[in-house]
């Protein structure tokens, strides 16, 4: 079912989801903690952040109802999104609202499946409806983004450090 975002005239646009694969070198339970635990280590903050080249971090809290938080060079946290589904080593969703309100939120759900000695690490970015009239200009911005940090940035990660 693809989301529909409406246009200035008020009519129905369909918005697809994002989703992009990824393989990497480690085991389910690795990918896992290697995109949560350490995702300060590997996320493009200098890129993708609220506070850009002022950020310093970026961390989960690891649970449902845990936030995943942005952290500038003053203390300022941002929050991007909040944690709904938190089990390791198989599958991490939350909302995602980087830089807009919460009421705003997409969904972001990433799964973790053993593909052999490697996982395939598959990431959905939905609920684009959320953002109304923006919706396929961010969807857009997003689905260059994304195969970035996923198939770029974090599986070089996991590649590094496997």
């Amino acid at each position: 079912m693809h989301a529909r975002a409406s246009d200035n005239a008020g009519a129905a646009i369909a918005v697809p989801p994002i989703e992009i694969d990824t393989l990497v070198p480690c085991s389910p339970g690795a990918a896992f903690d290697y995109f949560t635990r350490d995702v300060g280590r590997w996320w493009p903050l200098a890129r993708y952040s609220c506070s850009q080249a002022r950020a310093r971090s970026v961390a989960f809290d690891g649970r449902v109802g845990g936030h995943l938080t942005e952290t500038d060079a003053d203390g300022k946290e941002y929050v991007w999104g909040t944690v709904t589904d938190w089990e390791p080593g198989r599958k991490v969703a939350l909302t995602w609202h980087p830089a807009r309100s919460p009421d705003r939120a997409m969904r972001v759900a990433v799964t973790f499946e053993a593909a052999g000695a490697s996982t395939r690490v598959r990431l959905v970015h939905s609920g684009w409806e959320a953002l109304g009239a923006e919706a396929a200009e961010a969807r857009d911005s997003y689905a260059n983004g994304w195969p970035n940090v996923l198939g770029k940035i974090y599986k070089a990660y996991c590649e590094g450090t496997a």
